[in-house]
C-alpha cells in the first residue's frame, strides 16, 4: 500500500534548517496519524477505534520521502473521508499535498503544490502551524479544511482550504484573517472543528478557548466565547509525563461516541497516549482520564 514519493527530489531554495533528531508526529483526522522520520520519510497510520482511543493501528504505510525539507507540517481530514490534506511550510513558501486514499496515491503527481508565500497574510514570520479539522458547509459558507497559524509576535490567524492543491484548490474567503493575539507563550497549540482551541503553557497548564466562527473566519466582538482562556488541567508540559507534543484527534460528526475533545500526546518516554476533553463546547475541566495522564495506546513514537 505504499504511496508515491511525495517530496522525493524536492529541491527548493533556502530550505536549510537544523536536522531533526526525533520523529515529528502529525495528527490528522478520523484516526489518521503520521510520523515524519528524521530522514524525511512519511509513515501513515490509522487507529481503528479512534473515537474512544482504543483498538489497534493499521500501518505503518510508507507515503514517500523528502518531508524533512519542511519545518512545519499539519494534516487535516477532508469531508470525513480517509483522504488527507497536508500543508507544509519552510522558508521558501507554503505547499500542499493531497493523499487520495481510494486511489492510494498522491494528487498532483506527488509534487509539492505552492499554495502561499512566506509574506502572504497569516504566513509571515511563522511560529506555529495548526490543523483545525474539516468543517462541513454552514450558513452559506463552503466546507473545507481549517488551519490556524501563529506568527512570532503571537498573532493568531484563520485559514480554510477548499479542494485539492495543484488541481484547482484554493483558499476560502477570509483566509489569513487575524482572530487573536497573545499566543506566543504557548508550548503547544491545537484545535478542533468545533472551534475549540487548546494552548499548553510553560507551567504545564492547558487552557481552553472556543472560537465561534471556525466556518467563516470572521473577527467580531463575540468571536471568543465567555470563559476562553480558562485553565482546564495541569501536567501537560514537563513534570511526570513530559509531553513532547499535544494534538487534537479530529472528529466525525456521524460517530455516536467520541467527539471534538479527543487528543493524542507523546510523553517523554515516547509513549503515545490518548485522552478526551468531555466539555469541549463549554470549557469545564472534565476529562475521560485524569488530566496530564491518559491511556497509553502505543510506544516508540518519538
Amino acid at each position: 500500500m505504499a504511496g508515491a514519493g511525495a517530496a522525493t527530489g524536492l529541491a527548493l531554495p533556502g530550505t536549510a534548517r537544523a536536522a531533526r533528531t526525533k520523529n515529528l508526529v502529525v495528527v490528522g483526522e478520523n484516526g489518521n496519524l503520521n510520523i515524519v522520520t528524521p530522514g524525511g520519510a512519511l509513515l501513515m497510520y490509522y487507529q481503528e477505534q479512534w473515537q474512544t482511543g482504543s483498538g489497534g493501528f493499521l500501518g505503518p504505510f510508507s507515503r514517500g520521502s523528502g518531508f524533512d525539507a519542511f519545518g512545519s507540517i499539519a494534516s487535516c481530514g477532508v469531508a470525513y473521508t480517509y483522504d488527507n490534506l497536508y500543508v507544509c511550510a519552510n522558508s521558501s513558501g507554503v505547499y500542499g499535498y493531497y493523499w487520495r486514499n481510494g486511489l492510494q496515491a498522491w494528487a498532483y503527481g506527488g509534487a509539492p503544490a505552492p499554495i502561499a508565500g512566506t509574506t502572504s497574510l497569516g504566513w509571515a514570520n511563522l511560529s506555529k502551524l495548526i490543523s483545525g479539522g474539516y468543517i462541513t458547509p454552514e450558513l452559506g459558507y463552503p466546507g473545507g479544511s481549517i488551519f490556524y497559524t501563529i506568527d512570532s509576535s503571537g498573532r493568531l490567524f484563520w485559514h480554510k482550504y477548499l479542494g485539492v492543491p495543484g488541481e484547482g484548490g484554493s483558499w476560502a474567503a477570509n483566509s489569513g484573517t487575524q482572530i487573536g493575539v497573545g499566543w506566543e507563550g504557548f508550548r503547544y497549540v491545537t484545535g478542533s472543528p468545533s472551534g475549540a482551541i487548546y494552548g499548553v503553557d510553560s507551567s504545564g497548564n492547558i487552557r481552553w478557548y472556543r472560537y465561534q466562527y471556525p466556518y467563516s473566519g470572521v473577527n467580531v466582538s463575540d468571536s471568543w466565547v465567555a470563559g476562553s482562556g480558562n485553565v482546564i488541567g495541569s501536567g501537560w508540559y514537563g513534570g511526570t509525563y513530559g509531553y513532547q507534543t499535544v494534538q487534537a484527534a479530529g472528529v466525525d460528526f456521524s460517530a455516536t461516541v467520541g467527539a471534538d475533545g479527543g487528543m493524542y500526546m507523546v510523553d517523554k518516554n515516547g509513549n503515545l497516549r490518548w485522552n478526551e476533553h468531555l466539555d469541549w463546547y463549554g470549557g469545564a475541566a472534565e476529562w475521560r482520564y485524569p488530566t496530564g495522564g491518559g491511556l497509553i495506546i502505543g510506544n516508540g513514537w518519538m
